[in-house]
């Protein structure tokens, strides 16, 4: 669904498959929500300096003309808008806390081959129902470290491959941090461990966490330095023969 101009109250909607078969079948659609977006809105186009005042400054945006009306969400609504609760000032922020470390790095060594490390991701400016949202995580080479607890999306398509494409990060992948399976509303525990296969110091790669009702998003790096691995040496062993 999307208006046509600026000009008039005309709204262009378009059917999904689901819609059609529901109205071929002499339901009703009784439509409850939707999502808007200002996708293709410039906001350059604001002019502080227009010669007719104050009340003009957004004149260039109110004569934008929108887009076409489309079933494919993921294609058409790269930023998407949301409600947020009576008084807010900002617009949500997800903040990432990695223990022993202030520069947004996590750093695997030899002793933590065959462990994990606990990233955790705080929603701020925000607060979901009771079921909470989830969290997604896109890893640009996930060769190099391993999220325990997520679960595979798949291929990226829509929005989020257009990310892929653009960044040059054609085997990234994108997983999801169940709200289920944490114990906050506004905060995940991501488990990740490194990749033991390619022992090989210096390899890298950025992590992209976002949050699923907001938008709100951030990133990380991990570094791989697992070289060797670790294993406990059988203890209480008489070698001497006795």
């Amino acid at each position: 669904m999307g208006f046509l101009d600026g000009t008039s109250v005309t709204v262009d909607a378009c059917l999904t498959k689901k819609g059609r078969e529901i109205l071929k079948n002499g339901g009703s659609l009784n439509i409850s929500t939707f999502t808007a977006s200002d996708t293709g809105v410039d906001y350059t186009l604001w002019n502080t300096d227009h010669p007719s005042g104050s009340a003009y400054y957004g004149e260039g945006i109110e004569n934008l003309r929108m887009l076409e009306a489309s079933v494919h969400a993921k294609y058409s609504l790269r930023n998407r808008l949301v409600t947020l609760p009576p008084n807010t000032i900002s617009v949500p922020s997800l903040v990432i806390q990695i223990p022993g470390s202030t520069n947004f790095t996590k750093t695997f060594e030899d002793d933590e081959a065959g462990s994990y490390s606990a990233v955790t991701a705080l929603l701020k400016g925000y607060a979901p129902g009771t079921a909470g949202t989830n969290l997604y995580a896109i890893i640009n080479s996930p060769q190099i470290v391993n999220i325990n607890n997520a679960t595979p999306v798949g291929e990226m398509d829509g929005i989020a491959y257009d990310y892929v494409r653009e960044a040059d990060i054609q085997r990234a992948k994108v997983y999801k941090i169940n709200k289920s399976n944490q114990g906050s509303n506004t905060s995940w525990t991501i488990q990740l461990s490194p990749d033991v296969n390619q022992k090989q110091t210096g390899r890298e790669t950025n992590i992209t966490l976002i949050e699923e009702m907001t938008g709100a998003y951030n990133e990380f790096k991990v570094v791989n330095n697992v070289t060797r691995l670790h294993r406990s040496l059988l203890a209480g062993i008489d070698t001497k023969g006795t």
